[in-house]
């Protein structure tokens, strides 16, 4: 990931999520190193974060991945991310979207994805 760009990070995925997750953004996506499995566990245990650097490209793809993982069909569907600004700064967020009647959850997704602290400047400084 680059130190001079806005990150959103999705932490604590299971490794095929985070596989999924990442496979779906493309180069944007980076899954850091895994959590340790619990003792005795077995299977899909461990969890990794995924780092998604943030572009227009990027946040469509994860806007269709939250979408498929969690449609809202009217609820409200929180999941935890992280900020890393490019100062080094971290910021824990909730993201928070609900489809409204005749808005599918990829377009609720993605609008609550431009609405996390950082991210439209990120998206208007890309775009120059």
């Amino acid at each position: 990931m680059t130190a001079a760009r806005l990150v959103l990070r999705f932490p604590d995925l299971r490794e095929s999520e985070a596989r999924e997750l990442a496979n779906s953004v493309g180069d944007e996506a980076t899954i850091l190193s895994a959590k340790p499995r619990p003792a005795g566990g077995y299977g899909d245990l461990g969890t990794r974060d995924v780092a998604v650097v943030v572009t227009a490209r990027a946040l469509r793809a994860v806007a269709r991945y939250l979408a498929a993982r969690y449609p809202s069909h009217g609820e409200l569907v929180s999941v935890a991310v992280a900020i890393d600004e490019p100062g080094g700064s971290c910021h824990p967020q909730v993201l928070s979207y609900r489809s409204a009647p005749g808005q599918s959850a990829v377009e609720a997704a993605a609008g609550a994805l431009r609405m996390l602290p950082s991210v439209s400047q990120a998206l208007d400084s890309s775009l120059w």
